[in-house]
């Protein structure tokens, strides 16, 4: 055999194997998400809004969430059901709300700060943070909303003195729904004067991957695989909420054009530099 061929053959595996290199795409790396909190949660089903936008975009998310009626963070670190979930297993974002007047009350005043429920709150929330925190877990405070501008600014401060206390950042929820609000004054956010409309609990979820992403979203069909709760569903939390039968759904999907997302997707206000997702923390 000459040995013109051979060099032929030579040159051709050489430049193949880079070819063939760059054709293979690596698989989208899964986010790992916590959820721990309230009906502000569990109402519409966030988690699964949130896995839904993250599927939309290529970007697998799977969450864990820890919610019940009313619940407050001190009732979820007395369980111990989120406490040994961040011991067994990494997490990449760790969500805490707050219920919203405990909240307010707790960083009022000095006073206030010491009295029993607050005491706990503070407790709880520099708890779940710390063994978050251990596995390089980003640990994001949801900013909840109040009735008017006085009790805003009260919820606002209660939440910033929080995450300084927990070396936390903040997930605004509420600048995000002013921001929808002011882009589409007609929209209803809070039907029953509490809790998130539809259109409001979509809005959080693709703000809440857009930080705990470091990637704004883009304007994309939703497949939504669970049942979008209402506000009096049978949540426990004393397993996660994605585990319980009752909260399966029946195998159908909720579909949401694009259409609809893209407004959403523009009224999305700058992100608060705290709330990104660092790009060089360390993923799992």
């Amino acid at each position: 055999m000459s040995l013109r061929p051979i060099l032929m053959l030579a040159c051709l595996a050489w430049i193949g194997a880079p070819l063939a290199r760059a054709q293979s795409v690596a698989p989208a790396r899964e986010y790992r998400v916590l959820l721990v909190g309230n009906s502000l949660i569990y109402t519409n089903n966030l988690p699964a809004l949130l896995r839904a936008v993250g599927a939309s975009q290529g970007t697998p998310i799977a969450t864990e969430t820890y919610a019940s009626p009313g619940g407050t963070l001190a009732e979820r670190w007395k369980q111990g059901h989120v406490a040994e979930a961040l011991r067994k297993q990494a997490f990449d974002a760790v969500i805490l709300q707050e219920q919203g007047g405990n909240l307010a009350a707790c960083m009022a005043s000095p006073e206030q700060q010491a009295t029993a429920p607050c005491m706990a709150s503070i407790r709880a929330q520099v708890g779940i943070a710390k063994l978050a925190q251990l596995q390089h877990a980003k640990v994001m405070l949801f900013a909840t909303w109040g009735p008017d501008q006085r009790w805003q600014g009260r919820l606002d401060r209660s939440t910033r003195l929080l995450a300084g206390k927990s070396m936390a950042s903040v997930f605004d929820a509420a600048a995000a729904l002013r921001a929808l609000h002011k882009a589409q004054p007609g929209i209803d956010l809070y039907p029953d004067g509490t809790h998130p409309s539809t259109q409001a609990s979509l809005m959080l979820a693709l703000a809440l991957y857009r930080d705990i992403t470091g990637t704004p979203p883009l304007a994309k069909d939703l497949r939504i695989t669970a049942p979008l709760l209402p506000v009096n569903a049978a949540i426990s939390a004393a397993s996660p909420m994605e585990s319980q039968p009752g909260l399966a759904g029946d195998g159908k999907a909720t579909l949401v054009p694009a259409s609809l997302i893209e407004p959403l997707v523009k009224a999305l206000p700058e992100p608060d530099a705290s709330g990104e997702m660092d790009p060089a923390r360390p993923r799992r």
